[in-house]
């Protein structure tokens, strides 16, 4: 059987719902062997979504001290944003903070002289959408590739997270059609570079637990097209509630399957590793 394991949590720190504790009771009621914390850093303009700077200390204190007394493996780690010129996963500044692992993220689309989020408020992403890309909601998916494409190349993380987050608002906006060769160019462009990286792939369950989308992070033929790369690949729910702690596993497991791939990775012992599928 393979083990349960989430390496992509969100807690009442930052924008989930839930103590740490609770996380850790309800992987403990799952039958979990591995946790991780994954709250997101702070981030260099104030905002309702991220860690405040002031807690961040707090929040790797809290996290530590549950790794020294519980009797499951947990892990440390942050969801870094990548913000051209402002912030990025690959900055020395996040060394210091004993990270097991950290997941590197581009919620937010430059423009304007701000960072406007494609995931968040309907009226910051149409904005961008409407004034900045003129409703070419292609040209709009390009640059979020190519700041994905340009964070992958700077390094600095271990799990590119939610590789084809620019979707999200898809079903309900339809703004975007995901088989265009332009669509699929840059996301061709994206897994070439981390297939070089080293870097990890998750599979991504969070829209689907919340109803934004009607499939994971990444899509079906991003899969495929990544396991022909060989890109290691990780499987995480995103939660941002305890109850959605093993949300979609088994699934994506079956997912991960059906694309070719025979081992996802994990965490465990201190090491990441390679972990058989099985036929089931």
């Amino acid at each position: 059987m393979i083990p349960l394991s989430n390496y992509h949590t969100h807690n009442s720190l930052c924008d989930g719902a839930g103590e740490l504790e609770e996380y850790l009771e309800a992987a403990r009621r799952k039958g979990f062997t591995a946790l991780g914390f994954t709250s997101h850093a702070p981030l260099p303009f104030s905002n309702d979504w991220t860690l405040a700077e002031a807690d961040l200390e707090t929040y790797c204190s809290r996290v530590l001290e549950l790794k020294k007394t519980s009797d499951m493996e947990i892990y440390l780690g942050l969801e870094i944003d990548y913000i051209p010129d402002r912030m990025g996963p690959a900055e020395e500044r996040w060394k210091r903070f004993e990270l097991d692992y950290t997941i590197g993220s581009v919620h937010m689309i430059p423009a304007e002289g701000e960072a406007w989020s494609i995931d968040g408020p309907d009226d910051e992403f149409l904005h961008v959408y409407r004034k900045v890309y003129r409703q070419d909601g292609t040209a709009m998916a390009v640059e979020y590739f190519r700041l994905l494409e340009e964070m992958i190349l700077k390094g600095g993380f271990t799990i590119l997270g939610h590789l084809d987050l620019i979707k999200k608002k898809n079903l309900k906006m339809n703004f975007l059609d995901e088989e265009t060769p332009r669509y699929m160019d840059a996301v061709l462009r994206v897994l070439d570079s981390l297939a070089k990286s080293g870097i990890f792939m998750e599979i991504n369950s969070g829209g689907l637990f919340r109803g934004a989308t009607q499939e994971v992070y990444p899509s079906f033929s991003i899969l495929q097209e990544s396991r022909q790369r060989n890109i290691p690949l990780v499987i995480n729910s995103d939660a941002h509630t305890p109850d959605a702690l093993d949300f979609y596993f088994h699934e994506a497991c079956d997912l991960a399957r059906k694309a070719g791939y025979r081992t996802i990775m994990m965490l465990l012992d201190g090491e990441w590793r390679e972990i058989a599928l099985g036929d089931t």
